[in-house]
C-alpha cells in the first residue's frame, strides 16, 4: 500500500508560510472569541482580518478546532 497523502501542511510549514506559529494563529482565534465549533467563522475571520490565502486558513481552522 502506498504513501498516505498528506492533507494539512505541519506546524513549520504553517510557520514558514504565514509568519506566524500555529501557537500564535491559536491565540489570535482565541482572543478573538472563536469557539472550535466556529471553523466557517475562524476561516472568515483568517482571510478578512489576516489576509490569509483560503488553503492557510481552512489548515489553521482545523488544526485548532481538532485540538484537544
Amino acid at each position: 500500500m502506498g504513501q498516505r497523502n498528506k492533507v494539512l501542511a505541519d506546524d513549520d510549514e504553517v510557520a514558514a508560510q504565514t509568519g506566524r506559529t500555529l501557537g500564535e494563529w491559536t491565540q489570535l482565534i482565541d482572543d478573538a472569541g472563536f469557539t472550535r465549533e466556529q471553523h466557517d467563522a475562524i476561516v472568515r475571520f483568517l482571510i478578512d482580518e489576516h489576509r490569509l490565502q483560503l488553503y492557510w486558513a481552512h489548515c489553521i481552522a482545523h488544526k485548532h478546532c481538532d485540538r484537544k
